[in-house]
């Protein structure tokens, strides 16, 4: 039951998925496996999330931090930081977000938990970019490129948020050609949605490029040469 709250979570169905969730977590009530009831509610805090159900996805969240015990689920207790930290984040809730991601990255760091770290850094960048932090957000997304280990859609998903933390700040060039390799990245794995998104930027990125150019230069880009009437006619 809980695998197919995970299905319906990565397909966006959030409801279906808090049903699942929900029967997962009465049969592990039923059971008294406490360690169990808790991974549960995290999945249950991620959907409800997705569903934006912000107060319910706390409560789940806290619900779950209270069961773990203090040492050896260390990897659930990171997750649900990183759930707290995405839900204060949706409400606004800055300094907690913050708190909850850094707590996830404390957690994690010791054990090298590359996926985690890697999701916990992209989190904090897309924190900082929608606060208009740009270096605080680049920073991140350095720290997360670190962590990809060369896995395909990680590296693409770093470089799309590294080509519009350097679009915002008027690094077009930069931007372009990390946009472009996103776009690619993406393409190749077949994820075409996340492809188009990308490809779509990248056309923003060029548009604005454009627009600080001298106008002699855009003229020189944009013109298209067609032969002399002279040339035409021999």
């Amino acid at each position: 039951m809980i695998d197919l709250s995970d299905a319906n979570l990565l397909l966006d169905l959030h409801k279906e998925g808090v049903l699942c969730a929900e029967e997962a977590l009465k049969i592990h009530e039923r059971l008294g496996d406490t360690v169990e009831q808790a991974w549960c509610l995290i999945k249950l805090a991620w959907l409800l999330h997705g569903d934006k159900q912000p107060g319910a996805a706390k409560e789940a969240a806290s619900r779950a931090l209270n069961l773990f015990p203090e040492k050896g689920r260390e990897s659930q207790v990171c997750s649900c930081h990183r759930v707290l930290g995405s839900i204060h984040r949706s409400e606004g809730e800055i300094e907690k977000a913050i708190h909850h991601y850094e707590t996830a990255l404390e957690i994690a760091s010791p054990f090298g938990w590359d996926d985690r770290l890697f999701w916990t850094h992209r989190d904090l960048a897309k924190l900082f970019f929608d606060q208009g932090k740009f270096d605080d957000a680049n920073a991140h997304v350095e720290r997360a490129k670190s962590h990809t280990h060369n896995i395909a859609y990680y590296l693409a998903t770093a470089t799309d948020l590294q080509a519009r933390v350097w679009y915002k700040q008027d690094r077009f060039d930069e931007a372009k050609s990390e946009a472009l390799c996103a776009a690619d990245g993406f393409k190749k794995l077949g994820a075409t949605e996340r492809a188009e998104v990308t490809r779509k930027l990248l056309q923003r990125i060029e548009a604005a490029a454009d627009e600080g150019k001298p106008l002699e230069m855009v003229l020189l880009l944009t013109r298209t040469d067609f032969p002399s009437s002279a040339q035409g006619t021999k």
